[in-house]
């Protein structure tokens, strides 16, 4: 699967996402388009998250480092809350499979996952995800 950041703020919310950027940085639409692609192809060829690679965007689009850092932040936000969405529909999907598998070897193996012991794996593995991306984005 390719990494494409276009995609990506396009699904978050596409012009009205990007405006919403360039409004709070105060700077061109174009601008934070460029600012925002950059931060989340940085953040994945570094293995970083976007605060950390708001100076070195900074400095590569000539901007202040505090209004890189507000697009960063914005869009680490938007980026956490669209996942927490999809983990909490992902959950409420899968909820209804759980009872079906239940006593099955596969109904075991997903059992295993619940790590606190509810009787529910998939928040479990909604929190595991949600780490691993809020570490991307800079936040856990």
């Amino acid at each position: 699967m390719s990494f494409n950041v276009n995609d990506i703020i396009t699904k978050i919310g596409g012009n009205d996402f990007v405006k919403g950027l360039a409004d709070k940085a105060g700077v061109g639409a174009e601008q934070a388009q460029t600012v925002a692609t950059d931060l989340l192809a940085h953040a994945k060829e570094t293995g970083g998250n976007l605060m950390d690679s708001a100076k070195a965007i900074a400095e590569k689009n000539g901007l202040p480092l505090d209004k890189v850092e507000a697009m960063a932040a914005g869009l680490g936000t938007t980026l956490s809350e669209k996942a927490s969405v999809l983990g909490d529909n992902a959950s409420a999907l899968l909820s209804g499979l759980l009872g079906k598998l239940e006593g099955t070897p596969l109904g075991d193996m997903v059992k295993s996952l619940d790590k606190d012991g509810d009787g529910n794996p998939l928040n479990d593995v909604a929190d595991m995800a949600k780490n691993a991306l809020g570490g991307l984005f800079g936040k856990k």
